[in-house]
């Protein structure tokens, strides 16, 4: 929902003990005049009118698609990094899982991998560092199989598959001196050279958008003052096992150009900077990244009812023998009642950083600098926590 300055320092105060009946009430409120005012069409079959019926389609239950062969990939990383005196720890872990009818020898079933980071740069560089950890894994992948020592037919990666690089980073990851830029940079060329291998190997690839907040189906309805996002129109529209095809984001910004051009659609300023903000990311992005072009967008429920009834919205690379309805369709079939392909779950569940992963990595950073420095107290200077308040974040009360 794209809201103003005064409405987000509105505050309705309570006392603590009333804050959910009283306070709630008055957002419950607030987020209803916020829908009234920019959904007109508030009923499912309207709506439904409105997204036509060329885009929302049913899933194929093929039976072939059972013995299909993924690969389920998954980083976390902390968030924010460990707080230490000396600087930030930042810990990564990247996994993977292969489900279905695999038969990749020299690929494991299912892994886990740590590494870790001692920073003093920005702590944004955990985002894309745990990126590019994704992205060469899943180039590993993509060279085995051309080499013919794995097969798979496709890579599921949680988390998107068009990099969500910030505006003006793509143009100055060259040039700039920041670490942070660099490192965005290096994610641009790698995920090229990820979908250039995927291209190659005839491989799909499926991104899945889990906090996805984008209203891309405002800008194709040529709707953009709805203020309500793509997952909520679509959990509210779509029935188990159908599909909302947005389009590729070739479409998706040519669809923008027209609607910001457009002078006979009233938009306010501030919602028409936004919408020049992303007709620049995405031109710069299509230049700059092979086939981030030709990178499709849906958003489907599975044929399984999940929690809350969701929606899930995915980013889908399409091969040769996989076209779009067949993997929307694996997707929806393999989707259980948490709204994720089943491989995705398991593959989040490998990749948990625990308090004790945390505790472990501090105190074997103290235990290390003690031995190099042969000065304990100058190795707690730098590994204890510069915040002692939150000790609880590695376990200890």
């Amino acid at each position: 929902m794209s809201e103003s300055i005064e409405s987000i320092e509105e505050f309705t105060e309570a006392h603590v003990v009333r804050v959910v009946t009283e306070c709630i009430e008055q957002e419950a409120t607030r987020i209803a005049k916020l829908v009234e005012s920019s959904l007109r069409e508030r009923d499912k079959k309207s709506l439904r009118d409105l997204i036509g019926n060329e885009r929302i389609r049913k899933v194929s239950l093929n039976p072939r698609l059972k013995n299909l062969c993924s690969v389920a990939v998954d980083t976390s990383f902390t968030t924010p990094p460990l707080e230490l005196t000396g600087g930030k720890l930042v810990l990564i872990v990247r996994g993977h899982v292969l489900y279905g009818n695999c038969s990749a020898a020299c690929i494991p079933r299912s892994d886990a991998k740590g590494y870790v980071k001692f920073i003093q740069e920005s702590e944004g560089i955990a985002t894309p560092l745990s990126k590019i950890i994704e992205r060469k894994f899943i180039i590993e992948l993509l060279e085995k199989k051309l080499e013919h020592k794995a097969f798979f037919d496709l890579i599921i990666l949680d988390g998107e598959l068009f990099p969500r690089v910030p505006p003006g980073f793509i143009k100055r990851s060259k040039e700039s001196v920041s670490l942070r830029i660099k490192l965005y940079g290096r994610l641009i060329e790698l995920t090229s050279k990820m979908l250039r291998l995927a291209d190659k190997t005839d491989t799909a690839l499926v991104g899945i958008l889990k906090r996805a907040y984008g209203s891309d189906l405002a800008i194709i309805l040529r709707k953009p003052n709805i203020r309500l996002n793509d997952k909520v129109l679509a959990s509210y529209v779509l029935s188990n096992g159908e599909y909302i095809v947005l389009g590729s984001y070739a479409d998706l910004y040519d669809d923008l150009l027209r609607l910001v051009k457009d002078e006979s659609i009233d938009i306010p300023a501030s919602l028409r900077r936004t919408l020049n903000e992303k007709a620049s990311w995405l031109r710069a992005s299509i230049r700059y990244v092979d086939h981030v072009d030709s990178i499709n967008l849906v958003l489907y429920k599975g044929i399984t009812p999940s929690y809350f009834t969701l929606a899930t919205k995915a980013e889908v690379y399409v091969s040769s023998i996989l076209m779009l309805d067949d993997i929307v369709s694996y997707l929806s079939m393999t989707t259980g009642v948490n709204g994720v392909p089943y491989p995705v779950d398991v593959v989040d569940s490998l990749c948990r950083i625990t308090s004790n992963l945390l505790f472990n990595a501090q105190q074997q950073l103290f235990k290390e600098l003690s031995e190099r420095l042969g000065d304990s107290k100058l190795a707690m200077a730098i590994a204890g926590l510069t915040n002692p308040e939150k000790m609880y974040k590695i376990g200890i009360k």
